[in-house]
């Protein structure tokens, strides 16, 4: 039996904003009534299904989910005259190679051993599988040299791709030197990542000795403030949070209605109907996240 579904990674939508940071924004809008005569639990859960919501509105106009994570894909792709393979993975900034498969039958693939010999550059892999110990040919697992420029070929691999979105899983004290989050996709030593927590946000360099993937974040310095459980951390570009914030608030505006509204940069507009409002606030999200949109 053949199955129909090519794709190998599991679903995972994760939403580009917590309620707090939707609550810390300067929004005007009043989330306290989204459930009526409901209580401060589910006001928070109505609230969180829109943001998800409007996570998946940017997703789909995005092409793809910018929360890191691991992907697995298939294809078929063919040798360059440098008999190198070239991948152009469906998910963006790429941030590792775990593992890579290759063969001339999608049963019969051979395994990459060192992936670290792999070249990224502006969204492609390249694979310099003629410098590697793998062995290949039209007829299975033979010497390398029978696969020449064009060769058609089945790739399986594995990578990581994304910007770090997470919460903590634990709370996490002024003064401490590490972080334990719910996803350790995506974290890289070195870089920096931000805590998001109102007045108390703060930046954050993970340690050399970090571990790739691992949910204990280690830092290269103590936190300034103490962070609760939940809180998010991420070095997601803002303008994305932003176009979420955008997106979430039209979401929740009520159409058909008329209220005196503020454009952006002008005074008063006067009496114009909710549905413009709100479909303003998407083309400014929109305008927003068009940098980091994928082109099939």
């Amino acid at each position: 039996m053949a199955i129909g579904i090519t794709s190998l990674t599991g679903f995972n939508e994760n939403p580009y904003l917590t309620v707090a940071e939707y609550k810390n924004a300067p929004t005007s809008i009043d989330f306290d009534n989204l459930v009526v005569g409901g209580n401060a639990n589910a006001q928070d859960a109505e609230l969180a299904r829109v943001i998800l919501r409007a996570t998946s509105y940017l997703n789909e106009y995005l092409n793809q989910d910018l929360t890191a994570q691991l992907v697995t894909e298939t294809q078929r792709v063919r040798f360059n005259n440098q008999g190198y393979i070239a991948l152009h993975p469906n998910k963006n900034p790429i941030i590792s190679l775990n593992t890579f498969e290759f063969g001339s039958t999608p049963n019969n693939l051979t395994t990459l051993t060192d992936p670290s010999t792999c070249w990224f550059e502006n969204q492609q892999v390249i694979i310099p599988v003629s410098d590697s110990q793998l062995t290949y040919s039209s007829q299975g697992p033979l010497s390398f040299g029978g696969a020449g420029a064009g060769t058609p070929v089945f790739v399986k691999y594995s990578y990581v791709a994304g910007y770090v979105n997470t919460t903590l899983l634990t709370q996490a004290s002024a003064g401490a030197t590490s972080l334990t989050v719910v996803n350790g996709s995506g974290f890289i030593a070195g870089q920096q990542y931000r805590i998001y927590d109102g007045a108390n946000t703060e930046t954050v360099t993970v340690a050399s000795s970090y571990t790739s993937g691992s949910v204990t974040v280690l830092l290269t310095s103590a936190l300034a403030f103490t962070h609760a459980a939940g809180v998010a951390v991420s070095n997601l570009p803002s303008a994305i949070k932003q176009a979420c914030i955008l997106a979430t608030t039209a979401f929740i505006k009520a159409r058909g209605d008329n209220s005196l509204t503020m454009s952006v940069t002008t005074a008063p507009s006067g009496n114009i109907s909710g549905a413009q409002r709100y479909g303003s606030d998407l083309k400014l999200a929109l305008d927003m996240v068009s940098l980091y949109r994928r082109i099939r």
